[in-house]
């Protein structure tokens, strides 16, 4: 029986892996991690309320966005406060950058946590951060954006879901993946030009003209509700 269980939870774990590779393939991220977290049978947690000095609330007035409470039970949403443009770049999903041996540790339950696993825990749990997992990217190479703790996390993580190819614009931003290079500076240096170092950022892009007061939402893809 727990052989049987064992090969059903890595069969999961390898779609998830397909889906998430076949999207990046494209140039589109998706969460990664819900159906894992399920799978391992953690609990749902109840989300903290965000406080409006947040980084995620401060980077949505910078950005031209609102964040309201948005119908249907989905808690908060992100409202573009004036009209946007198909093909806008509208805000980048920011968070904390983590390593695939830390979200196997503190969100997936496959490694055990050391002590800056605790470390970060309690730092989370002191400024009423939650530790769902809800909401990771996967960006490849083992790195994942966190956009959990709302003090260093952008507007973008209150964006909610919409079905795509629905026959209406609900779902009218993409999350796409870019690689952006940056100089280095310091000992990094050859021939008296700095070495540019490539790293992935994730960006939300208007797949239609948005209205004002419109509500932004994406697919969150199949993995992210896989049960």
């Amino acid at each position: 029986m727990l052989a049987s269980k064992y090969a059903q939870w890595l069969l999961r774990i390898i779609a998830c892996s397909l889906l998430v590779r076949r999207d990046r393939q494209r140039g589109v991220a998706a969460f990664s991690t819900r159906g894992n977290k399920k799978e391992i049978g953690r609990p749902k947690v109840p989300r903290p309320i965000i406080p409006t000095d947040s980084f995620a609330h401060l980077s949505a007035i910078q950005d031209g966005i609102e964040i309201l409470p948005a119908s249907g039970g989905k808690g908060l949403g992100a409202f573009a406060c004036r009209g946007i443009a198909k093909g806008t770049t509208i805000g980048e999903y920011t968070g904390e950058i983590l390593t695939r041996l830390e979200v196997e540790a503190r969100y997936w339950g496959l490694r055990k946590g050391n002590k800056h696993d605790r470390k970060w825990r309690n730092s989370r749990r002191r400024r009423n951060q939650g530790i769902s997992g809800d909401y990771l990217f996967d960006m490849g190479s083992d790195v994942f954006i966190d956009a959990e703790d709302a003090d260093v996390s952008s507007w973008c993580r209150f964006a909610n879901h919409a079905k795509p190819n629905d026959g209406t614009t609900a779902c009218n931003v993409e999350a796409r993946a870019r690689t952006v290079k940056t100089k280095l500076s310091g000992k990094r240096v050859r021939g008296g030009v700095n070495e540019e170092e490539e790293t992935r950022h994730l960006f939300f892009v208007a797949l239609y003209d948005i209205e004002a007061g419109t509500e932004i939402c994406y697919d969150y893809s199949t993995e992210y509700w896989d049960e």
